[in-house]
This record gives structure tokens, C-alpha cells and sequence, in this order.
């Protein structure tokens, strides 16, 4: 199935430069999922969790203020 590719911290890579985007992060079925096509119906819920959890402590590790980046 297709998706966003995502490492074990849910930072999304890009297929074209195999490295990551800088600061994204995806959970859920934005992922393509784990279990394929035959999943069972409940299964994406526990997914969407267990995932969202790891963005968010990926989230919170990250540094946003000595990062480069241009101001908006």
C-alpha cells in the first residue's frame, strides 16, 4: 500500500533523496499503514495511537530554536 515513508520515529523520508524532511512527522493512515490491505477494521484505531505517540515524543525532542531555518 502506498503512504508516506516514515522511520521508527515517524520522521517522513524522502523517497527521491533518502533522507528526512527536516521538523515533518506523520501518524496514521498518512503512513500507508503497517498491516497492508487485509487489515482488520479496529487495528488502524490502535495504529493511529501508537504512532501519534511517537511522533509526539519525536516532537517534543526536537529542538526549534537553534535549528536553521528562515524566519516566515
Amino acid at each position: 500500500m502506498g503512504g508516506l515513508k516514515i522511520d521508527r520515529e515517524a520522521t517522513v523520508f524522502s523517497e527521491f533523496m533518502d533522507k528526512p524532511f527536516k521538523w515533518l512527522l506523520a501518524a496514521g493512515e498518512v503512513t500507508g499503514g503497517v498491516h497492508g490491505r487485509n487489515r482488520l477494521a479496529g487495528n488502524s484505531l490502535l495504529e493511529c495511537v501508537v504512532f501519534g505517540r511517537i511522533a509526539a515524543k519525536t516532537a517534543v525532542g526536537i529542538d526549534y530554536h537553534t535549528s536553521d531555518h528562515d524566519e516566515l
